[in-house]
């Protein structure tokens, strides 16, 4: 999605623009060969994808004739905006939640794991929201006892549960509270790759 009011794809736009630079001669002067490739990068960074645009955005200020400080701000900008849009859709879509825990923080093979299911199959446990918050982490207990070993990632050590976007409580196997999280215990995510597409999986834990 092209996202033209991002801080970075602004300043692009408004500096190109002062210069009469086109798309193709910006990508030109940021030394890229390949023009075809420098504008799919380009398009990229008005998507705010910057990760996979490292080399365009380390030849913008020769390109834009600007320091560095201005299109790293710029950089610095978006990213935070786009972090800030990502956590108001997670807050106004949260739903209480518990996840397994294993011995390890990562799964033994990444590749099957995201492609069977990441997160959601493996470490997430279901629980019944239309019972009070009370009975989650007894709920969440019920499934721990069953589950020995945590598929990818080895012997059960307990579990999580997220009552709120701001409090999670990590539990032992005996269903203890152990440790108190000052917000939602989240599986990060895998990127994985079939051909062009790409696949993002939730699958590292963040706390």
């Amino acid at each position: 999605m092209d996202r033209r009011d991002l801080p970075l794809a602004t300043l692009i736009t408004e500096r190109c623009r002062e210069l009469g630079l086109s798309r193709s001669e910006l990508i030109a002067r940021c030394e890229y060969k390949n023009i075809t490739k420098g504008l799919r990068r380009l398009d990229q960074v008005y998507a705010g994808n910057l990760d996979k645009a490292a080399t365009l955005i380390r030849n913008l200020p020769e390109a834009l004739d600007l320091s560095a400080d201005i299109i790293q701000q710029a950089a610095t900008d978006t990213v935070r905006l786009i972090a800030a849009e990502e956590d108001a859709r997670w807050r106004a879509s949260f739903q209480p939640e518990a996840f397994l825990l294993g011995t390890s923080k990562r799964p033994s093979q990444i590749w099957m794991y995201g492609i069977s299911g990441g997160a959601e199959r493996w470490l997430k446990i279901s629980l019944d929201l239309d019972e009070p918050p009370e009975t989650y982490a007894e709920q969440a207990l019920s499934v721990v006892q069953r589950t020995p070993v945590v598929q990818f990632f080895g012997p059960t050590t307990g579990f999580v549960v997220n009552y709120t976007p701001d409090n999670a409580v990590r539990f032992d196997m005996e269903g203890r509270p152990v440790e108190i999280f000052a917000h939602a215990y989240r599986p990060g995510e895998v990127t994985l790759y079939l051909g062009n597409r790409e696949l993002r999986l939730r699958i590292l834990a963040e706390h």
